[in-house]
């Protein structure tokens, strides 16, 4: 009993585990595809009409808790976004991530960056469901990396675009406040 006890405090006091939110688990450490490790900044759940859709995760090289200290940071990015609503369609999910870009970019900005940001809505043609795991991992020099359960579906360039990308979230506009006061770990 006391192996177990012992065992179980080494666990969570290793930090594992940061904490579970709607059922999803989220890591306080993760290592990138390159090898770098991130903390977790802050997490939260997205929510629509009352309906759980997604957790989203925020990791940085070091916590920071203003978007200008977050937009600032160099090195790698990552979010992680958990499913658990039933089923978000291919369509409902590129108009969300047009309407993120949309809120938080200037018009001029969305000019430069709108051939990478159609390229990017090619990468969610197919349905997302509960229980699917999308990383979003920004890596300087290579860009956005996009997995949807492991499987590399592409990669975006520029850091330009990973800022625009991190906007939807934590810009003045967010998808939702909610989520942008866990993400920054404020919650």
């Amino acid at each position: 009993m006391k192996t177990l006890i012992l065992s179980l405090l080494l666990l969570f006091s290793s930090g594992l585990l940061a904490g579970e939110l709607a059922g999803v688990h989220v890591d306080d450490t993760v290592t990138t595809a390159s090898g770098d490790r991130l903390v977790l900044n802050g997490m939260g759940l997205r929510e629509k009409l009352w309906i759980d859709v997604y957790v989203g995760s925020l990791y940085l090289p070091a916590k920071a808790s203003s978007v200008s200290e977050i937009i600032a940071q160099p090195g790698p990015v990552r979010i992680d976004m958990d499913i658990v609503y039933k089923e978000i369609s291919s369509k409902k999910l590129n108009k969300a991530w047009k309407e993120g870009f949309e809120k938080n970019q200037p018009p001029e900005r969305l000019d430069a960056l709108k051939s990478r940001i159609e390229r990017f809505y090619t990468l969610f043609e197919e349905p997302a469901r509960k229980g699917d795991k999308y990383i979003l991992e920004y890596t300087p020099g290579k860009g956005t990396l996009v997995r949807k359960n492991g499987v590399e579906l592409g990669v975006i360039e520029g850091e330009d675009f990973k800022n625009a990308l991190l906007e939807i979230w934590l810009g003045n506009h967010p998808a939702d406040k909610d989520l942008k006061k866990g993400m920054l770990g404020l919650k």
